[in-house]
């Protein structure tokens, strides 16, 4: 029987032949799987480290880092003669994280013996937050370094970028330079004023920290957005100026008991304040401990009366109209009715030289409140309510303080019979000091009203000078004629008026108005109560200081004449002295003297006497 061969199945062979097989069939396999795997971790390694990566490591710089808001340094303060007034230095401040805290009542109790408060009190600050927080900011650098000799754990001392206002002034300028506050803030006066310019702009950084939020020892900080320092400021101010007026302003409301008081000194050429003096007055390093009437900026903040040194007002009124000359004459008397009241002439107040008729100059002179209501009535209500707006009373000045108060000037509409009498000598109005002596710098620059200015250059962390403040005139508030005019009026106040003996500086020559005005207060005038002022300027030819005394409430003397002239004429010599004139051997002569003629509807006798009916002083127009 025939024996079939057997089929060899596909793949079968001899052992070896297989082996091999399968050994390929591995390698393959291996080789695919492991190149899948190549591929999957690139693609996953780009999908982490190029799509994912900005964020993955954003959010770790997150849980180990922290950013932190930095405040920018704050720009300096100067006088213009380069006085330091304020500047930013470095400071420290004590921060704590509860969480590494072991002993609260210890820790607390520590702190509260540096910082000299209960331990109560700053146990409760540090459970403020959960995480590090600042505790007490800007501490003085005695404290910082006891603090940092206790070695507390959870409590470290941080220097701040930001840093501490140093004030080495002190009082000087106090009451217009103001402060700032823990956030570095400006809060009072220039500091308030100027704030955005003085802050700069604040920027952020991140710092590496531990898991209390605290910054790692050696840690470089990374700026997100760098801060940038803030402009410095140099003011218009003259720290010798400014020195000088504060102790004679000082001296003065001390000698005669009164309430408060206020100096103020300006170029009148250019509207530039070069001094500012308040009493009462605080020191600015530690203003948290007066009251905000002891910081109050009376020059620009309080209105009043002004009394008799409005009386130029009147006569530039006068003159403008051309209803009144220099050669118009009224009669002198010591009262006049008007609307069923009788206005008189003030106890300081000289009668004319013959007695019976006085013109402009003489009414100024010897300060007569009768006088000038005559004036007032002679050019009627618009004419006087159009110059009064002129000088732009009832309107802020513009000046470059905060709180500035705009006065205030009734309604036309609202005036009565005897309104415009009353305003004619300064009274039933209300004015600021800045506002008048605006007025007066109109009157000596040669009838140009300026708006006044404390700010002087802007200075950027570089140094070059960003902005110039310069002079600003607003408009033309009378001829130049008529302001020549009311410059004699006031020298004749000092020659042989009202201030004849103490308003005169030996030397030099100057020119002004007194002033002493009732207080108002709530509609009515406070028995007793008065306020004593002068306004003048130095020298008279050619003026260069413009300065203004008021005193308010003063006690056993009230008159201008006797209270604020002779302040106004310390201050004027000491700025005289300063500025390198000495004083002249021989005085400049005084102005001429008009011959009087009748003022409109007054008839002139051949002697110059007048003899015109009591009606004619009631005339009005």
């Amino acid at each position: 029987m025939r024996r079939r061969k057997r089929r060899e199945q596909p793949g079968a062979g001899r052992p070896d032949q297989v082996l091999q097989r399968n050994s390929a069939r591995r390698a393959k396999f291996l080789f695919y799987a492991t190149f899948a795997l190549g591929c999957f971790l690139a693609w996953r390694l780009y999908h982490v480290q190029i799509i994912q990566g900005p964020a993955l490591a954003a959010g770790a710089l997150e849980q180990q880092s922290a950013v932190f808001r930095v405040s920018a340094q704050r720009g300096a303060i100067y006088t213009s003669d380069n006085v330091l007034l304020a500047r930013s230095l470095p400071s420290q401040s004590i921060y704590a994280s509860p969480d590494a805290i072991a002993d609260m009542g210890k820790t607390s109790a520590a702190l509260g013996a540096v910082l000299g408060e209960p331990a109560a009190a700053v146990a409760a600050r540090i459970r403020e937050a959960p995480r590090y927080h600042v505790i007490a900011w800007k501490i003085p650098d005695a404290q910082a370094k006891a603090i940092l000799a206790l070695d507390l754990p959870g409590i470290s001392v941080e220097q701040e970028m930001s840093g501490k206002r140093f004030l080495p002034s002190g009082r000087l300028a106090s009451t217009i330079l103001g402060f700032v506050g823990r956030d570095d803030d400006g809060l009072e006066g220039l500091e308030y004023e100027f704030d955005s310019l003085l802050r700069g702009s604040a920027g952020r950084m991140t710092m590496e920290t531990d898991e209390f939020a605290r910054s790692l020892p050696f840690a470089k900080p990374h700026y997100i957005v760098p801060p940038k320092t803030g402009y410095a400021l140099v003011l218009t101010i003259d720290s010798y100026l400014q020195y000088a007026c504060e102790n004679v302003l000082r001296k003065t409301v001390k000698q005669f008991g009164a309430k408060d008081g206020t100096a103020m000194v300006m170029d009148p050429q250019t509207g530039a304040l070069l001094a500012i003096a308040n009493v009462p007055d605080y020191d600015v390093r530690e203003f948290d401990r007066f009251s905000s009437d002891a910081r109050r900026d009376r020059a620009v903040t309080d209105a009043y009366e002004p009394g008799s040194t409005f009386k130029l007002v009147t006569a530039a009124a006068a003159l403008e109209s051309g209803k009144v000359t220099t050669r118009s004459f009224f009669p002198a008397r010591n009262e006049l009715e008007v609307g069923g009241s009788v206005i008189h002439n003030a106890e300081d107040g000289l009668m004319a030289g013959n007695g019976v008729s006085e013109n402009l100059e003489e009414i100024i002179a010897k300060s007569h409140n009768v006088g000038a209501a005559e004036v007032g009535l002679a050019i009627g209500q618009r004419q006087m309510y159009r110059t009064m707006r002129a000088f732009g009373f009832g309107d802020q000045t513009g000046v470059d303080l905060p709180g500035e108060n705009p006065g205030i000037v009734p309604r036309l509409d609202d005036w009565s019979a005897t309104s415009l009498p009353t305003m004619s000598f300064g009274h039933g109005i209300a004015v600021t000091p800045i506002a008048l002596l605006r007025a007066y710098a109109a009157i000596a620059n040669g009838g140009l009203l300026l708006r006044p200015h404390v700010l002087g250059d802007i200075v950027a962390p570089d140094g070059h000078v960003v902005y110039h403040y310069g002079r600003e005139v607003e408009h033309r508030v009378m001829s130049a004629a008529t302001a020549a005019t009311l410059r004699g009026f006031l020298r004749a106040v000092v020659l042989r008026g009202t201030a004849k003996d103490s308003a005169q500086i030996p030397g030099y020559s100057t020119a002004g108005k007194t002033g002493t005005a009732q207080v108002a207060d709530g509609g009515r005038y406070v028995p007793g109560a008065y306020i004593a002022s002068f306004v003048g300027f130095v020298p008279y030819e050619h003026p260069r200081y413009l300065i203004l005394v008021k005193v308010d409430r003063p006690r056993g003397a009230i008159y201008g004449s006797v209270v604020a002239a002779p302040a106004f004429a310390e201050i004027a010599r000491t700025a005289m002295l300063h500025a390198g004139v000495l004083p002249q051997a021989t005085p400049p002569p005084e102005p001429p003297k008009a011959a009087p003629v009748p003022a409109p509807g007054v008839a002139v006798p051949p002697s110059g006497r007048s003899e015109a009916p009591a009606a004619a002083s009631k005339q009005t127009v």
